[in-house]
């Protein structure tokens, strides 16, 4: 009987609990944002379209079709296939499927160069047909800077020489 009342006045604490969060928040004023015409600035870790990232210096893709993003990638989304040697190996196909991916950033922090980045902001993309989500190694070529953790802010000598990304 006693264990009884306690769970009847644990759920009343309970309740009158969360109602107290609840009331907390009616009163406050609702940010809302107009879709089309704003756009949510969205945090620097949010994981959106995958990009490969150019050095600023060379102007060539960091990635060297390691392959390892592939290998690490739970759903087998990523598609590589590498050409050459040593140092000047390079990506001749990358292809990413989006229907696949489940953006759990592995691909992200497996690679030893910083190669591929999600953290774009770029979150507005989708299609009408699935062959529309998967991205071949043109769209995936990032257009000069692009932030990442490890490179939050660009060095001031290179924001001058930087394309502006659309």
């Amino acid at each position: 009987m006693v264990r009884y009342l306690s769970d009847i006045w644990f759920g009343f604490i309970s309740i009158l609990s969360s109602m107290a969060i609840t009331l907390r928040y009616l009163f406050t004023p609702a940010i809302t944002v107009q879709y089309p015409e704003e756009k949510r600035e969205m945090p620097l870790r949010a994981m959106n379209k995958h990009y490969l990232t150019v050095d600023l210096d060379t102007g060539k893709l960091k990635c060297t079709a390691c392959d390892l993003c592939a290998v690490i990638c739970p759903t087998k989304c990523i598609h590589i296939v590498g050409q050459g040697k040593g140092k000047v190996r390079h990506p001749v196909e990358f292809d990413i499927d989006h229907n696949l991916c489940m953006y759990c950033n592995l691909c992200v922090e497996v690679c030893p160069f910083d190669a591929i980045t999600m953290w774009t902001g770029n979150y507005e993309f989708g299609g009408f047909s699935r062959t529309d989500l998967f991205i071949d190694i043109r769209e995936l070529t990032a257009p000069g800077f692009v932030p990442s953790p490890m490179t939050p802010r660009l060095p001031a000598a290179k924001a001058a020489k930087a394309p502006a990304r659309k």
